[in-house]
C-alpha cells in the first residue's frame, strides 16, 4: 500500500490518503511525500514510470539491498543510506535501508527494516509540521540517519572503559567472546559508514556536478561530510582499541603460560638427575658395594638434597625464578 500526503498552498493543509490522490503534473507550490515502505513491487513500478524516473534508478530504488549510492537523472535524485537498526552493539541485527528519491516538488520515501525484536523506525511524516521544502525533508532523514549511530557510539564509550578495566583485572574467554563479537559489528559498522562517507565526499570535489548541489550549500555538503567522517573515525577507534584488549589478554596469557611452564621445567630439570640416582640404586644388582653401606641410605638422601639445593640456588642466581 503507498501512503501519500499531498500539500495543497491555497488551503495551506496536508491531504492524507492513497495513490487515487495523485494527480500528475503538480501545480505551483504543492509538495508530494509518499511512502512506499509497505507497497508491493508491482505498485512501486507503476508509480516510478507514472514519474518517468530513469530506469538504471528505479531498478536501485526497488531493490532491497542496495549500498549507499547517490545519483540524478531526469530533475530526480536517489539517495540511499543505511542507519544502525540495533539498540546498541552487542549483536548485529542488520541495517535500515533508506531509499530516498526526490525531486523539487515531490519525496518518495522508502524504509526496509531487519526482522527484529527490537522495534526500531526512522522518523515518519508529520502531518501537523509546517510545510517545508524538499531539501530539509532529506536533511532532516540524513541527520536521522547519522544519528543512529551516534548515540550508540557515544554510550559505547564508557561501556567501554568499563569492559577494558575488566579484562585487564578479570580477562577470561566469556570476555574475549564479546570482544570478537564486537570486533565483528565494528567491522560492519565501518563498511556501512566508509560507503556513506566517500557518497558526501564525492560532492565536495569541485569539479563534480550533481543536482544535488544544487539543492544543498557547500557548507550543507560538508556538514553532512563531516559527519559521517566522524563516525567513521569513532569506529575505527572503538575497534582498533578493541583489537589492542585482544592482543594485551593473548600478551598476559602467553606470559601466564610461560611462567607456569618456567615452573614446571625448574621442576623437571631438579628431579631429572634426583630420578637417575634413584633408578641406578635401584637396579637389582648383587655386586653394588653402596647398598651394604650402613649409612648408605641417609648419604644418598643428603647428596641428592644437596644437588638439588644446589641446582635452586644456580636458578635463583640466574634470576629464573
Amino acid at each position: 500500500m503507498i501512503v501519500l500526503h499531498l500539500y495543497n498552498p491555497e488551503t495551506e493543509t496536508w491531504q492524507n490518503g492513497d495513490i487515487k490522490l495523485l494527480s500528475l503534473p503538480l501545480h505551483g507550490d504543492q509538495r508530494l511525500w509518499l511512502n512506499l515502505s509497505n507497497a508491493s513491487a508491482d505498485e512501486q513500478q507503476q508509480l516510478l514510470a507514472k514519474f518517468n524516473i530513469h530506469p538504471e534508478i528505479a531498478e536501485d530504488f526497488l531493490r532491497e539491498r542496495h549500498p549507499p549510492k547517490l545519483e540524478s537523472s531526469n530533475g530526480f535524485t536517489l539517495m540511499i543510506l543505511r542507519a544502525y537498526a540495533g539498540k546498541d552493539f552487542k549483536d548485529y541485527p542488520g541495517h535500515a535501508q533508506l531509499s530516498l528519491l526526490f525531486s523539487n516538488q515531490v519525496l518518495l520515501y522508502k524504509c526496509q527494516l531487519p526482522e527484529q525484536d527490537y522495534a526500531y523506525a526512522l522518523p515518519t511524516f508529520d502531518l501537523q509540521q509546517p510545510a517545508m521544502p524538499i531539501k530539509d525533508w532529506v536533511k532532516h532523514y540524513i541527520h536521522a540517519v547519522s544519528a543512529s549511530y551516534l548515540e550508540k557510539l557515544i554510550n559505547f564509550e564508557d561501556e567501554l572503559s568499563e569492559f577494558e578495566d575488566a579484562m585487564l583485572n578479570h580477562g577470561d574467554d566469556q570476555k574475549m567472546a564479546q570482544i570478537m563479537r564486537y570486533r565483528s559489528v565494528f567491522r560492519k559498522l565501518d563498511r556501512n559508514l566508509a560507503y556513506q562517507k566517500e557518497m558526501f565526499a564525492d560532492l565536495l570535489d569541485l569539479e563534480s556536478e550533481h543536482l544535488l548541489k544544487s539543492l544543498f550549500q557547500p557548507v550543507e555538503l560538508r556538514d553532512f561530510y563531516e559527519k559521517f567522517e566522524r563516525l567513521l573515525s569513532m569506529t575505527q577507534m572503538y575497534y582498533d582499541q578493541l583489537g589492542d584488549l585482544v592482543s594485551g589478554y593473548m600478551s598476559t596469557s602467553s606470559h601466564q603460560i610461560n611462567e607456569r611452564m618456567k615452573l614446571l621445567t625448574m621442576v623437571s630439570t631438579v628431579f631429572i638427575p634426583l630420578t637417575f640416582i634413584v633408578g641406578m640404586y635401584g637396579m637389582n644388582f648383587d655386586n653394588m658395594p653402596e647398598l651394604h653401606l650402613e649409612t648408605g641410605y641417609y648419604w644418598t638422601l643428603a647428596g641428592m638434597a644437596i644437588l638439588a639445593l644446589a641446582m635452586l640456588l644456580g636458578f635463583k642466581i640466574k634470576r629464573w625464578w
